[in-house]
């Protein structure tokens, strides 16, 4: 466990940032619609239908321990099948994360790894945080939960959401979308919770 943990650090030991760069406030001028808004409806229906994906992009994450920014491949097939690769540009150094049946394997490119059936506990121990990634699939692809208080923008398209998670808040706003392909994808979005920001852009969408 301790040598993943090492990987991890030299992968973002050149990749901090400073707090200004993420930790940005939530946008303020946003108009709001109806959720029964026939457009949004019509593209809600159209998120509903992909049921597998890929998204190429960077993120960076800031919290009270730590801050880094960091390449991103993420692959959905399934609730039992995704991976989410983190990769830096200055070096080799990568770090995989895999969901399987049997549980979460993390692993670095070194070939050192750590598998366990509790993937909330493998996260929370090497990678240090708390994030929901069985929800994630929904919030990268605009998407709102069903039981989440979201709000439909003037693009009509998703333009925020709350929803809480294991004890926790969550907030989402989807600041621009890619409007050159169908259906249009959230392009820039910015999460937070307690002493948690994680701003995400996704450069490059592959829907299934």
């Amino acid at each position: 466990m301790k040598t993943i943990k090492f990987s991890l650090c030299i992968l973002f030991a050149g990749l901090l940032l400073g707090g200004c760069t993420v930790d940005q406030q939530r946008p303020t001028d946003v108009k709001y619609i109806e959720k029964t808004d026939p457009t949004w409806q019509q593209h809600l229906k159209q998120l509903q239908q992909i049921k597998s994906y890929q998204a190429l992009g960077q993120l960076g994450y800031i919290s009270t321990k730590e801050r880094f920014s960091t390449r991103f491949d993420w692959q959905y097939l399934d609730p039992q099948n995704y991976t989410l690769k983190l990769y830096s540009t200055l070096s080799s150094e990568t770090l995989q994360i895999q969901m399987h049946p049997q549980g979460m394997t993390i692993s670095d490119n070194k070939g050192r790894q750590r598998s366990a059936t509790d993937a909330k506990m493998l996260l929370r121990e090497i990678i240090g945080m708390d994030f929901p990634l069985d929800q994630f699939v929904f919030w990268l692809k605009g998407q709102p939960k069903d039981n989440s208080d979201y709000l439909v923008a003037d693009n009509h398209f998703l333009g925020s959401f709350t929803h809480r998670v294991d004890g926790k808040t969550w907030t989402a706003d989807y600041l621009s979308y890619h409007l050159n392909q169908q259906p249009p994808m959230p392009e820039n979005i910015l999460l937070k919770t307690e002493g948690q920001t994680l701003k995400i852009r996704v450069d490059e969408w592959n829907l299934k």
